[in-house]
């Protein structure tokens, strides 16, 4: 059956509620959804919406209520802050001062977590007004109601289609929402709503109930604020008193005009409200919309809300010295709450300056600031644009380095060089400029690849910081020298040398951009450091460094990091064998903005543990996304190992042992594998795959590289493959046995229950079945446990062919629901939620990002079966007296 549903009745009949009820009753079961409700201006929307708003309080459903309409479209999220009240909405303290990734992160885990708490239904009127942000945020609302008791119900006026809302309404659509078509409303009916709206707004006081004109002229005012306003916001708006406005208010309910909506007000139908707001010349409404700002700000409004005014306030393109100057006081704030706001507003105040206006140099600073913050393509261009009218070699220099992490972080590393190079003729700048732009070169000459030239440079740099006691400059030069230590796979000295660099970072004291760019920088320098401990198997520690680094990025609003963190928390969770946490962490920065490489390792990742799982659909479905991925270039380009683990094993699944062969012989090659620094954990599969085939010199010549990488380079990782490899091709048990207690002592179940299985192979060549048995159990045993149904399957067919039956059956799989169908994980979370842990205390003590945590929560809310975090204390305590 089709998901569209046109019925052909008025959305004030109970035809059209039909639907929504059927949806509201099976969340009143537990079971949430979305639906869209489409239809021409005017045909009853809104009033569908609110029917369902009190059908849904009737069946005792929390209700939410937002419109994409007016001023709250203007700023990122803004309708769905205010669906949430003051007790629910995200607070802004310094903790909470964050890019709009990061905030709809925090809405969707809290709109989750009163769904958690009790049915919940989020109703949001003209969605087609929303911003791009709130559309993607309810596209990600949409995947969490299907495994929540959340009923979403959005309106959409039908028309001309905005590219990005076709896309969210194709993701609705493969998520199962339930599209409700409206038919139009008869053109006798359209007629008489035209002719009722004007009379009873403008025509004369007759006793007949229409408004005077003083309340007409209020009402205008109050559509500036948008579909709903508070009693306040409509005193600064008109500058009266609250108490003054009680008789016109009154009189626009009585009119129809106006509704009641708990503590604020609202208009009763958006056709009124756009009436009256359309009645304004654009002129005269953005001089209002300032007015209006003003007003906010005098009351002592957040400056979100005046920052909303403003932005509103277009059609005349002025900007006061008022309004200049306020930005200029709040431009700092902004950036770290609102940096998307920030860049229009300090646009706008900039193209109206004289170059002589003493406010031009601080806008100027604020707003390279936020184009840092967001990391857009866009603003690049913003930061070219403030460069052109740069006057002194300082100055430029700020904007060369906010220009070249802009670039960096695109992946655009030769634009990004060519810009530090134009940064000022030789001699121009200070010498601290001049130090701190060879430090952002070298930093990014090593991730362009060249890491001849950055490794010299970056030790210059940092005797050169020493020397003047220039900290931020010392901090980035040893940064690129402890990635130059990681690339000659020394991880202990690139550890030792990314703590100097850590400890140097915590000395710079510094404001303003510098003070983002030491903060960034710092969190750049955790990530690596995760990647170095997990390089020496040191896993716990590793997720130590990435929650500080999660933390930081939450303080500072630094939300582009968050994707790379949970990345490498995901590929630490697959090495040592946390795959169901793995899996939660590639799902939770799905819908982060990546940087360019980043695709490749996710999926790459995601194939690996699904083949290895033995859930077929899944891991073709992400090997085939890797094709859409070009291989990451320059510093990146290790990440291109998942790709070629992933064909190999891909290869292997579908019984072509050749193929699976073919696609990991080109690494042999030094020059090949030079940057793929994870050479080391296939090599002893490249032996196992060329003896399987016949190929004994491949096998012989991948134990040779695997021997002297381990020599370079004696950590437990290649010591372990080393030894595994030369087993495999001299048949001899021992090794085997020795790389298995190493893998298992480094915490690496996969490899160990591999290295398992090749003992039992070879041992079981050298007519030893029994022995051989107890290995396979042995190696049958640890696959279980992390759930490697593939390897039991191939580890089975390969000791069977050698006289070889197990002493133990395969894998047995987790119920679908119950205790028993929680992972070791959401075992732990459970617990935790049990005790009245919040979902940022459970984060803390499990090391995992708290949408990590919400995904656990709302996998054992359906697992359970149960709808609240109480009901799973319930459950948990007569589970433990069981």
């Amino acid at each position: 059956m089709s998901k569209d549903a046109t019925t052909g009745e008025r959305a004030d009949s109970e035809g059209e509620l039909a639907p929504l009820a059927v949806h509201l009753a099976a969340l009143a079961a537990g079971r949430g959804g979305s639906v869209l409700v489409e239809g021409e201006p005017g045909i009853g929307k809104t009033t569908l919406l609110a029917r369902t708003a009190r059908e849904a309080a009737r069946l005792g459903c929390r209700v939410l209520r937002a419109s994409a309409d007016g001023p709250a479209k203007t700023v990122p999220l803004g309708p769905l802050l205010a669906a949430l009240d003051g007790a629910d909405r995200p607070q802004r303290t310094a903790a909470g001062e964050v890019g709009t990734m990061l905030l709809m992160d925090r809405l969707t885990a809290r709109f989750a977590r009163l769904a958690s708490d009790g049915p919940l239904v989020l109703l949001l009127d003209d969605l087609h007004r929303a911003d791009e942000d709130t559309l993607l945020a309810w596209q990600r609302l949409g995947a969490t109601a299907a495994r929540l008791p959340m009923l979403l119900v959005a309106a959409v006026r039908r028309g001309p289609e905005r590219p990005d809302l076709g896309r969210l309404r194709r993701g609705l659509r493969d998520q199962g929402a339930h599209v409700l078509g409206l038919t139009a409303r008869s053109p006798q009916e359209l007629e008489r709503l035209a002719e009722a709206l004007p009379g009873t707004l403008t025509g004369p006081p007759d006793g007949s109930g229409s408004l005077p004109t003083d309340a007409v002229e209020t009402l205008r005012l109050a559509a500036l604020l948008g579909p709903e306003f508070g009693a306040a916001e409509l005193a600064a708006a008109t500058g009266r008193l609250p108490s003054d406005l009680f008789g016109t208010v009154d009189a626009a309910m009585a009119a129809g005009v106006l509704a009641d909506a708990g503590e604020r007000l609202a208009f009763r139908h958006p056709a009124i409200r756009q009436h009256l707001y359309d009645g304004l010349p654009s002129s005269v409404r953005a001089a209002a919309h300032r007015r209006l700002a003003r007003g906010l700000a005098q009351r002592g409004e957040p400056r979100e809300r005046v920052a909303e005014q403003l932005l509103a306030a277009t059609g005349d393109g002025r900007t006061d010295d008022w309004t200049a100057d306020w930005i200029g006081r709040h431009a700092e704030g902004l950036v770290r709450t609102r940096p998307e706001v920030a860049v229009e507003l300090l646009q706008r105040a900039l193209q109206r300056l004289p170059a002589d206006d003493p406010r031009l140099a601080p806008l100027e600073r604020d707003l390279a600031t936020a184009a840092f913050r967001l990391r857009r393509p866009e603003c690049t261009a913003i930061v070219r644009r403030l460069l052109d009218r740069a006057t002194t070699p300082d100055r430029r220099a700020l904007l060369t380095t906010s220009l070249a992490h802009g670039l960096f972080w695109e992946g655009r590393w030769s634009e990004a060089l060519s810009a530090l190079d134009d940064a000022g003729t030789p001699g121009a700048l200070s010498p601290l400029w001049d130090n701190r732009i060879h430090a952002l070169r070298a930093l990014t000459l090593w991730s362009a690849g060249r890491h001849d030239e950055a490794g010299p440079l970056a030790e210059r740099v940092v005797c050169r910081a020493q020397e003047t006691g220039d900290t931020q400059a010392e901090a980035y030069g040893r940064h690129t020298l402890a990635l130059g230590l990681l690339r000659q796979r020394r991880p202990e000295a690139a550890l030792a040398e990314n703590s100097r660099a850590l400890t140097v970072s915590r000395r710079v004291r510094a404001v303003g951009q510098h003070a983002l760019e030491n903060t960034d920088v710092r969190v750049a320098m955790l990530v690596n450091r995760a990647v170095m401990l997990g390089m020496l198997d040191r896993p716990a520690t590793a997720l130590e460094a990435l929650h500080e680094a999660r933390e930081m990025c939450e303080e500072h609003g630094i939300h582009g990091h968050l994707s790379g963190i949970g990345m490498t928390g995901a590929v630490l969770n697959y090495w040592t064998g946390r795959w169901d946490a793995a899996l939660a962490d590639l799902d939770a920065i799905a819908e982060l903005p990546m940087i360019t490489w980043l695709p490749v390792l996710r999926h790459g990742v995601a194939a690996l543990i699904h083949g290895h799982r033995d859930h077929d659909e899944d891991a073709r479905s992400a090997f085939e996304a890797l094709r859409g991925h070009p291989d990451p270039g320059g510093l990146q380009r290790g990440h291109a190992s998942y790709r070629i683990m992933a064909g190999a094993l891909m290869a292997e699944r579908d019984g072509r042992p050749h193929e699976a062969l073919t696609v990991l012989l080109p690494t042999l090659s030094s020059e090949y594998a030079r940057d793929l620094d994870q050479r080391y954990q296939w090599l002893p599969d490249v032996v196992r795959l060329a003896l399987a085939v016949g190929d004994r010199s491949t096998a012989r010549a991948a134990a040779a590289i695997g021997s002297a990488e381990a020599e370079r380079e004696p950590h437990t990782g290649r010591t372990a493959a080393a030894q595994r490899s030369r087993g495999l091709v001299d048949q001899d048990p021992a090794p085997l046995l020795a790389a298995a207690d190493s893998y298992t002592r480094a915490g690496r179940p996969l490899q160990a229950g591999q290295a398992l299985e090749d003992a039992a192979a070879v041992v079981a060549s050298l007519g030893d079945l029994a022995g051989a048995r107890g290995h396979l159990d042995r190696a049958v045993a640890v696959y279980r446990k992390i759930g490697a149904a593939w390897d039991i399957r191939r580890a089975e067919a390969r000791l069977r062919v050698l006289g070889v039956r197990p002493g133990q059956r395969g894998a047995r799989g987790r119920p679908d629901s119950g205790w028993g169908a929680l992972t070791p994980t959401e075992l732990k979370v459970a617990r935790l939620v049990a005790e009245g842990r919040s979902n940022p205390e459970i984060a803390a003590e499990l090391y995992l990002s708290r949408r990590t945590v919400q995904t656990h929560v709302s996998h054992i809310l359906r697992k359970l079966g149960v709808r609240s975090r109480t009901e799973v204390a319930r459950q948990a305590a007569e589970h433990a007296a069981r």
